[in-house]
């Protein structure tokens, strides 16, 4: 009999169970799944674009992320981006 061993690939459902669907991103921001998928088709740098993943074609989002975004005034996605990529320069800068 062959063991087993584990592959990256096999961890990937477990980080998709840290990640919202549309359905949970929906409720987070109190608009209904349509609203979200609309958003999705603007480019990053329009008003209004959600920061997400995609999973293949599926769009997934991190808590954290659209937390952060909802904080600072829901800015473009790119811009979001920008500004998340900046903080986490300035954090390693700080720690050495």
């Amino acid at each position: 009999m062959e063991s087993l061993t584990i592959s990256p690939a096999t961890n990937a459902p477990a980080l998709a169970d840290t990640l919202w669907d549309v359905k949970a991103a929906a409720a987070f921001l109190c608009k209904s799944r349509r609203w979200v998928f609309n958003q999705l088709n603007l480019c990053d740098d329009a008003a209004g674009s959600i920061p997400h993943v995609r999973l293949g074609r599926t769009p997934r989002f991190i808590p954290d992320d659209l937390r952060s975004w909802a904080a600072q005034g829901f800015p473009p996605a790119a811009t979001f981006k920008s500004w998340k990529e900046a903080d986490e320069r300035a954090r390693r800068r700080r720690a050495g």
